[in-house]
């Protein structure tokens, strides 16, 4: 019999805000995650199975499709879903939407449909940046013949964003990491709201 392929999937979502503030938001959502303070963001990394039931029990697409408050924006989310690399960006501003970047070896960059499109300029923009990062950024989701953990790393590496060894979920040795869990009520409320949340259910099929 042919054997079943791993699936690989990890990332690191981005936000400004302290450790406080980022795990209070972890606690109110779904997915037990690690909240790592880095130079000028916290980071959160998937930390366990999804408390929800099928079809949001992926940890990873949960994190990743999750929508960040404004108090921790700008935010940027870079997460391998197995053969594609795909990035979240949270702009700044009351209503601003989540832009999404999706990239596939061979195919290079592609579109989520439904979803709006993040620009190099948008990536630049939410990590703070210098404008002349956004040619890197694009040079690297250009190449035909990369890979998508170097893709991410690459990108980590031209916006200046800390954290690359937590993009394969390595936070073992990861100084002031803390795992925190989701609260019974924010899993029950979570289960109530997404009983008949058709729209959910459909976004999350796209990861």
């Amino acid at each position: 019999m042919p054997r079943a392929v791993r699936s690989r999937r990890s990332g690191v979502l981005l936000v400004h805000g302290d450790v406080k503030t980022a795990s209070a938001w972890v606690r109110q959502g779904v997915v037990p995650s690690y909240v790592i303070p880095l130079a000028g963001w916290s980071a959160v990394v998937p930390g366990g199975p999804s408390q929800a039931g099928a079809p949001y029990d992926d940890a990873v697409a949960m994190l990743l499709a999750r929508r960040v408050p404004a108090r921790m924006r700008a935010a940027i989310g870079l997460f391998r879903l197995d053969e594609r690399g795909v990035v979240v960006v949270h702009p700044r501003g009351w209503r601003a939407l989540p832009r999404w970047l999706v990239w596939e070896r061979g195919d290079g960059v592609a579109r989520l449909p439904g979803h709006p499109v993040a620009a190099p300029g948008d990536l630049a923009m939410a990590a703070g940046v210098v404008p002349e990062s956004v040619r890197a950024v694009r040079e690297i989701l250009t190449d035909p013949v990369s890979v998508v953990d170097d893709v991410l790393a690459d990108l980590m590496g031209a916006l200046a964003l800390p954290g690359e060894r937590l993009l394969s979920g390595q936070v073992k040795d990861a100084e002031g990491a803390v795992l925190v869990e989701p609260v019974t009520k924010a899993i029950e409320r979570f289960s109530r709201v997404t009983k008949e949340d058709s729209e959910i259910r459909a976004e999350l099929e796209q990861l």
